[in-house]
């Protein structure tokens, strides 16, 4: 009867000796943890290191008022280079200073809101009780204010998981917008939006030189600036009315200028509006269509017979890819609105527009062709062709489904909310990293009636291509 008493009792003591050996584990753990950010702190900051220390021998050896007075002159620095030159220190100092409050904030408050979006994965074993939530483990903040959270994902979410919670974390965490961009596998960026750099409208871009692989266009949510491939691809622009997507096109054609004035590119335009949109820069054109179907249908044959004469010189000579050069130009065709290209022409008409467009957009980038094509509505007439344009731009649309038939499955779900685009920001749009599935919020530059004018005056007149001279069909005569 004496020995259940005395089994108890060491049952109690086995479990005080458990609770302390645990507690001093974890205090050796966390040592360890603050040793080891210590050292990659140094190593990441060695400056901050030095100062860091210096302060420490300054406060014992010589005196802490010293080492006061000296953090006010570098607050009291730090103010006034902000002031002075308020790039550099946006550029340079803001995001750091950013990170090194906002992430303590995040640290504490992560798991919750993890949490309570359901960035959790919820054990499916008896022998587990605890739930898996996501881990933070890094913060960024760009220069324009987007802080970046890089996130380890449990076993048993997907990125596609997270993409479907980002609006709610962003919420959590106030922020105007959120998105999600795959980092490598297990981990993902969840980017913070908190201040709009795009609110203003964008000045147009002087452009000296001409890169077909990066044309500026305008400027990206990120700082940075916005550049548009016309080599080896097809653009769709997608918006609807007074979305801005004539701020696409001219800012498109102010950064293909110097090549346009050197002749080493060459745009053909078609306008099924009767030059409504595109007439006003009439000269930036080699050739210009608007409103005749028949017109229009020939202006694509032409440009197709121009497809397979380049072809078999490239088969000739054993090459691949065609280079631009003055004699042999690169070629950009324009159409303003593609749904309406063939609205009202006649059956057999509708026929051949189809086939040139086809042929043009299946066979046209290896030879130095690009087809830019603006529509309002990617969900009728275009749904056969829009597969066929690798680069895709979606401005303001009606609905949500329209955002992710011009970008692709998930697009609106990882952030791209093109539906949601006040119509007071014409040019604000989205668009996919190149070689990524990546999603880009961007403003293309405006160009008010004056720019465009000053623009086609500025080009010289060049004999459209497969002319041996110009013609009333060509540059400022057309």
């Amino acid at each position: 009867m004496r020995e259940h008493p005395q089994r108890a009792q060491g049952g109690l003591g086995d479990d005080v000796v458990s609770v302390v050996v645990e507690a001093a584990l974890r205090a050796c753990w966390l040592l360890v943890r603050t040793a080891w950010w210590l050292a990659v702190s140094a190593v990441r900051h060695p400056a901050a290191a030095v100062v860091a220390v210096l302060g420490v021998l300054l406060w014992r050896m010589v005196s802490p008022t010293l080492v006061v007075a000296l953090v006010v002159a570098a607050a009291l620095g730090l103010v006034v280079w902000r002031m002075v030159y308020p790039a550099s220190f946006g550029r340079l100092v803001r995001p750091r200073l950013s990170q090194a409050w906002r992430m303590p904030a995040y640290r504490l408050y992560w798991p919750h809101v993890a949490s309570r979006c359901g960035l959790v994965v919820t054990p499916r074993s008896e022998e587990r009780t605890e739930c898996e939530v996501a881990k933070l483990r890094r913060l960024q903040v760009t220069p324009a204010g987007i802080e970046r959270l890089l996130v380890q994902v449990p076993v048993g979410l997907t990125f596609d998981d997270v993409a479907a919670r980002v609006e709610a974390v962003g919420q959590a965490f106030g922020s105007r917008s959120a998105r999600v961009v795959r980092a490598r596998p297990g981990r993902v960026w969840i980017e913070l939006v908190r201040r709009d750099v795009l609110a203003r409208v964008v000045s147009p871009i002087a452009s000296s030189g001409t890169d077909l692989a990066g044309l500026p266009v305008g400027l990206a949510d990120d700082g940075g600036a916005w550049r548009m491939r016309l080599s080896g691809t097809h653009a769709l622009i997608a918006g609807a009315t007074g979305s801005g997507k004539g701020s696409v096109l001219w800012s498109l054609m102010a950064g293909l200028a110097p090549a346009l004035r050197d002749g080493w590119a060459q745009v053909w335009a078609i306008d099924p509006k009767g030059g409504m949109e595109l007439g006003l820069g009439r000269g930036c054109f080699a050739r210009f269509e608007g409103g005749d179907a028949e017109a229009m249908c020939d202006l694509l044959e032409e440009a197709v017979k121009v497809k397979s004469e380049r072809a078999a010189r490239l088969a000739d000579r054993g090459q691949r890819l065609h280079s631009p050069t003055p004699d042999d130009p690169h070629l950009v065709i324009v159409v303003d609105e593609l749904a309406t290209l063939t609205a009202f022409a006649e059956r057999a008409v509708t026929r051949r527009i189809d086939q040139a467009m086809g042929l043009l957009l299946t066979q046209g980038r290896a030879v130095g062709i690009s087809v830019v094509a603006a529509v309002q509505d990617p969900g009728k007439d275009v749904v056969t062709w829009r597969d066929l344009f690798p680069t895709r731009i979606a401005l303001r649309v009606d609905n949500p489904i329209q955002v992710d038939m011009v970008l692709g499955e998930g697009a609106r779900d990882s952030g791209a909310r093109a539906d949601e685009i006040s119509e007071l920001m014409p040019g604000v749009g989205y668009v996919r990293v190149e070689g990524t599935r990546a999603i880009r919020r961007v403003r293309a530059a405006y160009l008010a009636d004056d720019d465009v004018v000053e623009l086609s005056d500025s080009i010289p007149s060049h004999a459209p291509l497969g002319q041996g001279e110009e013609t009333d069909e060509g540059g400022k005569a057309a």
